[in-house]
Formats: C-alpha cells, sequence, structure tokens
C-alpha cells in the first residue's frame, strides 16, 4: 500500500489539529481513519501551535519552513486562518505538482485566485477545499430539495459572522454562508445587493428567476440554518457540523489518492468572487455583479 505523507500549514487553526488526529491517531479499535496517510511535518506563523500539534495530536515534526516540507511531504493542506496568506503559502506546492487542500477563504482577493487556478490548471495539480458546511447532510438535503422543487421560488441561508478580527475580517468566517449558499443553490449567481448593519450582514443574491436571503450574522455561533421556498411547501432546516471534517479530509484524501476533484476548480474559487461582491455592495450601498 501506498503511504501518503501530507504536510499542514496554518497550525493556529482547530482544522489542523482536527485533520491531525483523523489521520494520525487511531480509534479506540485502533483502526485508523486513512491508513494510507499521515501528517508528517506541520508549520506555521504560531510556533507554539505547531508544537501542540505534534505533542497532542500526533503529527511527526515541525518543519522549519514551506522550503522544506515541499521536499518532504506527497500533498498538503493550508489551514492558516487568515486567508490573505492563502495564496502564498500553497503556491510552491502547486509548482511542484503537489495537490492541496485550501481552507476557505481559498484566497481574500479575486485576482489572486484566478492566478492559483491557472497556475494548478497548467501544472495539472487537483485543488480541494473551502468551507467544511458543503458537507453537512442538512446542505445536501437542501440541495435536493431544491432540484426536486416542481415550483421553486427563492430561499435564505443564514451563518455566524465574525465581522472584526485580525484574519482579515469579514473575510475570516464569511465563506462558510457563500459556500452553503452556492452549494444548495447554484454556482451561478448574477449579482448581489447587501447592507451592513452593527456588524452583521444582510445580502440578497440574485439568480436567474430567483433571489436567496442570506443572513451573516455577527457573533452568533449557532446560527446556521437555510431554507427552500416552493409553491407547494417549504423545506427549512438547522444545519448542523456533525461529520463535516472527517468528510473534508475524505474528499482530500480521495483526491490525493485518484488526483480527480470533486469540485471544477471555478466551483472552488466562485465563493471568492460572492463575498468580493457581497463586501462591495455593503460598502459601496449598490447592486453589484458577481
Amino acid at each position: 500500500m501506498k503511504k501518503y505523507r501530507i504536510g499542514i500549514i496554518g497550525t493556529e487553526n482547530y482544522h489542523a489539529k482536527q485533520f491531525t488526529e483523523f489521520f494520525n491517531k487511531p480509534d479506540k479499535d485502533g483502526n485508523l481513519a486513512f491508513p494510507d496517510c499521515h501528517v508528517t511535518l506541520v508549520w506555521g506563523h504560531y510556533p507554539q501551535e505547531s508544537e501542540k500539534v505534534v505533542a497532542e495530536c500526533g503529527a511527526d515534526k515541525v518543519a522549519c519552513g514551506i522550503e522544506e516540507m515541499v521536499e518532504n511531504v506527497d500533498a498538503v493542506m493550508v489551514t492558516a486562518r487568515d486567508g490573505k496568506f492563502h495564496a502564498e503559502f500553497v503556491r510552491p506546492f502547486i509548482e511542484r505538482g503537489i495537490p492541496a487542500f485550501i481552507d476557505k477563504p481559498i484566497t481574500t482577493d479575486t485576482q489572486e485566485a484566478e492566478d492559483l487556478i491557472a497556475l494548478a490548471k497548467a501544472k495539472g495539480v487537483p485543488l480541494c477545499g473551502g468551507s467544511s458546511l458543503r458537507h453537512s447532510k442538512q446542505v445536501i438535503e437542501l440541495k435536493k430539495a431544491k432540484a426536486e422543487a416542481s415550483l421553486f421560488r427563492g430561499g435564505f441561508v443564514s451563518a455566524p459572522l465574525s465581522f472584526s478580527n485580525e484574519y482579515s475580517g469579514f473575510w475570516f468566517y464569511s465563506s462558510h454562508l457563500a459556500e452553503m449558499c452556492l452549494e444548495i443553490f447554484g454556482y451561478n449567481p448574477k449579482s448581489v445587493v447587501a447592507t451592513e448593519n452593527n456588524q452583521s450582514v444582510y445580502a440578497t443574491i440574485n439568480y436567474d428567476g430567483f433571489s436567496v436571503n442570506c443572513n451573516f450574522v455577527n457573533d452568533s455561533y449557532n446560527s446556521y440554518a437555510g431554507a427552500v421556498f416552493s409553491k407547494e411547501k417549504t423545506d427549512m432546516k438547522e444545519v448542523s457540523l456533525d461529520d463535516i471534517f472527517l468528510c473534508e479530509c475524505e474528499e482530500f484524501v480521495n483526491m490525493v489518492r485518484t488526483g480527480e476533484m470533486l469540485r471544477s476548480y471555478e466551483d472552488l474559487i466562485k465563493p471568492v468572487y460572492l463575498l468580493d461582491a457581497i463586501k462591495k455592495s455593503y460598502e459601496s450601498g449598490k447592486k453589484v455583479d458577481v
């Protein structure tokens, strides 16, 4: 059995710890979730957090830097909290043909996102990542309800927001809602109108023939929900986080094993465009095309 050496960059994020445990710690019966994958190297801007991932979660070693990791892993997961560093961190791996997971937001800049996928396409490197909320059971059910509605009329999505923080502000947490919206209602929104009120953001996402209301609720970490409206009925669900991190790892591992991406490059970066439009809209007070 081929063994894949996994590197993780951005150890200050809970995801780094959770992912390392999935790969390196056996369950109560002594079984590993992914026996052919092992986190060998971790690194980040916060050395003490990297040491914790080794000591508490079972990673082998803290790398001296990205240069060491590029030479010694078969795949990488970029989990740094601040999306403005994601492109910088992942680019050397893509250039070397190394498959990568990039946490949400993929980037905080649309041109940077375009450049990344152009490089990945040129090198033939598969990518995955973004928000784990795409994998929620309820998001999948709402997507199915929308697809099966004979007289679909629109919907809404809500999720937590951290408006003021040291990790690029609005960008830090907003990708969860953006990706829930896109996964349920489609990756082809046309325009947005958004407002900011007391650090919460309220956006109307306009598609061809319908709109979706999105509530980014500041400092409210139990506000994951969604609804699909049709003439016949309303499907409304509170969205659970159960098993979503494990699902992310499964998608990543399958990609590493097969080289196949579950989503297209374009869909992977679509949330960056949607969030950029929302931010421009609430800052300008104008409708913005996506």
